[in-house]
């Protein structure tokens, strides 16, 4: 039986919360902008001030690449699966001041489950006050009240679709439909490889996988395809609709050993094999996702 080898975290939120509440939240010095304005591309004008960093996609993770504290470099796992961000090492300071950019934050030293040589994980503590454009190789990095966070169709034009969202806690929900008439909530998590669905009738079956879960333990899921458009909702209504999605299916949340919450619509999650393939715009201060609409 071939391993699923990931950083497949599951994507849960109190699985999320579980590993990291007991990490010191991180502290962050004001948020400034570069005043570096990039080209226009791909955008219809030009951008405000912003900080740009580039983004590296493993195929099982993202990672954001040019962090630097002193002489040494870093990259760190992107997880909006997490609350709190963390670097990994063995010196006895609490927290240690990284560049990225224009910025110069404080990550506190912590310890959890991650790849193999990747020395850190920035959650969603991170972006707190700010939002962001992704765009497959770079992340665009706003402050809060930027004309780009207030107003991105204004820089993205009509073909971004703000997704129908909920909340709970510092955790988004997106609204998606899978199978056809099946309609509910699923968590938006970067730190997951694969995403977790329902599944419909026709769905290929493409083997057994063993995953990996923090902790070291494995759980055995299955793995589709599905034989159907997954669609997420638009606040507009529109529905944009991504074809031969792969997923897990078999979880349950008693393998987490977490009470009350099992069978809930929280358990879903939106992961990297459907993330990837869209532009994504995501502003952390009014809870808003978008989406870039691609025409086939």
């Amino acid at each position: 039986m071939p391993t699923f080898s990931l950083y497949q975290k599951i994507g849960l939120v109190s699985l999320s919360i579980c590993l990291w509440v007991c990490l010191p939240t991180p502290t962050k010095k004001e948020f400034k902008p570069s005043q570096t304005i990039s080209s226009t591309f791909p955008f219809p004008r030009t951008l405000p001030p912003h900080t740009k960093i580039q983004v590296l996609d493993t195929g099982i993770s993202l990672l954001l690449l040019g962090f630097h504290s002193g002489n040494e470099s870093f990259s760190f796992l992107w997880d909006t699966g997490s609350n709190i961000s963390f670097y990994e090492g063995a010196d006895s300071a609490i927290s240690k001041e990284f560049q990225i950019g224009g910025q110069v934050v404080m990550i506190r030293r912590g310890e959890g489950i991650l790849p193999k040589g990747i020395q850190g994980l920035v959650g969603l503590d991170f972006f707190r006050g700010t939002c962001i454009f992704w765009d497959q190789k770079d992340l665009y990095w706003f402050s809060e009240n930027s004309p780009f966070c207030v107003h991105p169709d204004a820089y993205l034009g009509t073909q971004l679709k703000i997704l129908v969202t909920k909340h709970k806690g510092e955790h988004t929900f997106v609204s998606f439909e899978y199978p056809k008439s099946f309609q509910s909530y699923a968590h938006i998590d970067t730190g997951a490889s694969l995403s977790l669905l329902p599944k419909g009738e026709r769905d290929e079956f493409l083997g057994e996988r063993r995953v990996f879960r923090p902790g070291n333990s494995i759980l055995i899921m299955n793995h589709w395809r599905s034989m159907e458009p997954l669609t997420l909702i638009a606040k507009s209504g529109f529905r944009e609709d991504y074809q031969n999605v792969e997923f897990l299916t078999g979880i349950s949340l008693e393998n987490f050993h977490l009470s009350g919450d099992k069978d809930k619509e929280e358990g879903w999650v939106i992961g990297l094999g459907i993330l990837r393939t869209r532009p994504l715009f995501w502003d952390f201060s009014r809870n808003r996702i978008g989406i870039i609409h691609q025409e086939n």
